[in-house]
């Protein structure tokens, strides 16, 4: 099952996002409700603690009948997090966050660190905006893109060893790269299709276009 989490960070093109939506469960997390309802799309959830959500905008979906589960303000985890849990329960098989990215860096970093859960129970995630998809690599992944894409590796881990990569212009075999360098910052794929492998360690992914 494809789950769509739709926070309250900053999207700023619908047409780029809507074809992710098709037959997938909606969860509106917090003030994501917002983009919701400007984009008409009907939610499946809403959850969050909903102190960045319109009111009204949470009330219209709740006329229409949208199971609405709120949350403490003060708790351990982010609406963001519980969202995602809630997707995992779902036994989503492939899960796209967007509105994930934003104003909020605390949030856009915690958001990137919170699919780990996923991606090491072996569920497709990411995080996506108009310029960027951002997933999490610890053994190896297929990415489909285009000629001349920028991609971007960088630790997570303190430590990642055995990092070897085809398709990419500047390629890695078997390399290691720590937290604190920018090696594998702005590679580019030499086609449409790039595959990179971890042999120990977890990777940012960062697919760009501008």
């Amino acid at each position: 099952m494809k789950t769509i989490i739709i926070g309250n960070g900053e999207i700023n093109n619908y047409d780029i996002i809507r074809e992710y939506f098709d037959q997938a469960y909606i969860i509106a997390c917090d003030g994501g409700v917002k983009h919701c309802r400007a984009m008409m799309i009907m939610p499946n959830i809403m959850v969050g603690d909903f102190d960045s959500a319109n009111k009204e905008d949470a009330e219209f979906f709740e006329n229409l009948g949208v199971l609405k589960e709120k949350f403490p303000v003060k708790k351990n985890e982010t609406d963001m997090e519980i969202a995602i849990n809630m997707a995992i329960d779902k036994n989503s098989t492939e899960i796209y966050i967007v509105g994930g990215l934003g104003r909020r860096f605390d949030h856009s970093l915690a958001n990137v660190h919170i699919l780990l859960r996923p991606v090491r129970l072996g569920i497709r995630t990411c995080l996506l905006d108009e310029h960027n998809i951002i997933t999490l690599v610890e053994d190896s992944i297929d990415i489909v893109g285009e000629k001349g894409q920028t991609v971007s590796l960088i630790p997570l881990t303190t430590e990642v060893k055995g990092i070897t990569t085809k398709n990419l212009e500047y390629a890695l075999t078997n390399a290691t790269m720590e937290i604190g360098h920018s090696l594998g910052v702005s590679n580019v794929m030499n086609g449409d299709v790039a595959t990179i492998s971890v042999g120990e360690g977890v990777l940012i992914l960062i697919m760009s276009r501008d």
